[in-house]
């Protein structure tokens, strides 16, 4: 591949998707001008691990830090984009310089749900996004974690692995979920009532509630509940979901970028979006949103593929699959899936060969094909599943 002199591929985001990107592009043969900017502070790291290895004080940011970029011959550059003038080809930087491009790769990724104005600011109201936020959590809880009062808010993946966690400190926890069966969107409704029932047996639930207040005392902070539930804590969690980072795009953080099946932008020449902040388009209309880091590397690669095909007459990756999964860990209790399960697909359960696994397959409601599928002690059975997996 021989680049012109005059191209210049910009990737916006360093996390998953965006490391994933400028490693696909020289690895594939770009030789370009290539740079990165991204508003991180310190070097970027596996989000994944935040929760998994930095809270329970098994890994350290630096453990859990990305290979530098630098080593790709890249330009990588500290600034936070505000604006895309997509007609122009240039963005636009916080210190008003413009930044042209040949190509853009969008990886901005997701940022936390804002906390509503009317809770109470407090250092005992924490986030759990970052390294300094499960750093600053495992401090609060060093000192005696079996005597500790804790109540989290939101129980999806961050939110349930953390309070499998702190419950297995001996910390009294509170689990608060908007959804009466958290979970069944994306593992299936068999497996979700299984979770409930772990969740049952360590800590104290309140499904399908809103939190109505937080108030934060001297030595204390409280939530109030839509049914008048009153829940003293020493620490509340909050890991109520994640939005897209877009604000660049359109002003507003949370509605992401719009994407073909190749991860072209919408309406927008030579951008792509990868990871969590590109929409993709379902087969049956509507898009979805993949948070995972595993999702976002795969589609920070394809995006990679996709734009040399379009600038230097590449091979064509074709469409992207979602073929990719997570894993969490819940009271011991492995839980994995693969795929993309949307909310109109067709679930199939299973009981799988060691008796205490569940299978969860979800289909195309259309077709019938397959198009993910979820796992408790199942890890085998997945396996076999994830080749036959097709794009929802």
């Amino acid at each position: 591949m021989t680049p012109s002199s005059q191209q210049h591929v910009v990737v916006m985001g360093a996390g998953a998707a965006g490391h994933s990107a400028v490693s696909t592009l020289r690895q594939e043969g770009y030789t370009g001008r290539l740079t990165v900017l991204h508003g991180e502070t310190h070097r970027p790291y596996n989000r994944t691990l935040v929760n998994k290895g930095v809270l329970p004080g098994l890994l350290t940011a630096e453990q859990i830090a990305l290979p530098a970029l630098e080593l790709l011959d890249v330009d990588a550059v500290t600034a936070r984009v505000t604006a895309l003038d997509a007609d122009a080809s240039q963005l636009l930087l916080a210190g008003g310089e413009r930044v042209g491009y040949t190509a853009l790769i969008a990886a901005t990724g997701s940022i936390p749900r804002p906390f509503p104005s009317a809770w109470d600011d407090s250092e005992r109201l924490l986030g759990l996004h970052t390294v300094e936020d499960a750093a600053h959590i495992r401090e609060l809880l060093s000192s005696d974690p079996a005597a500790a009062r804790v109540t989290l808010l939101g129980a999806g993946f961050i939110g349930a692995e953390t309070a499998s966690y702190v419950a297995g400190l001996g910390a009294t926890v509170h689990l608060v979920s908007r959804p009466v069966l958290p979970l069944a969107v994306v593992v299936g409704h068999t497996i979700a009532r299984r979770v409930v029932e772990m969740h049952q047996d360590h800590v104290t639930t309140h499904l399908g509630r809103e939190v109505a207040a937080i108030r934060s005392g001297s030595d204390s902070i409280t939530v109030t509940l839509d049914d008048d539930t009153r829940i003293e804590s020493d620490l509340v969690v909050v890991a109520h979901g994640t939005a897209p980072a877009s604000g660049w795009s359109s002003g507003q953080a949370d509605v992401g970028v719009a994407v073909d099946d190749q991860l072209r932008a919408q309406r927008m020449r030579r951008v792509f979006a990868a990871g969590s902040v590109a929409l993709h388009p379902a087969t049956s209309g509507g898009r979805y949103r993949v948070d995972h880091w595993d999702a976002a590397a795969a589609q920070g690669a394809h995006a990679a593929r996709t734009l040399l095909h379009d600038i230097a007459a590449a091979p064509d990756p074709g469409p992207y699959a979602p073929t990719t999964g997570f894993t969490i860990s819940l009271y011991r209790q492995p839980i994995a899936a693969y795929g993309v399960a949307l909310p109109d697909s067709e679930q199939r359960e299973h009981i799988v060969d060691s008796g205490d696994g569940l299978l969860t397959t979800f289909h195309d409601p259309h077709s019938g094909e397959l198009t993910a599928a979820a796992g408790l002690n199942a890890g085998r059975e997945l396996l076999r599943l994830r080749d036959q997996l097709q794009r929802p």
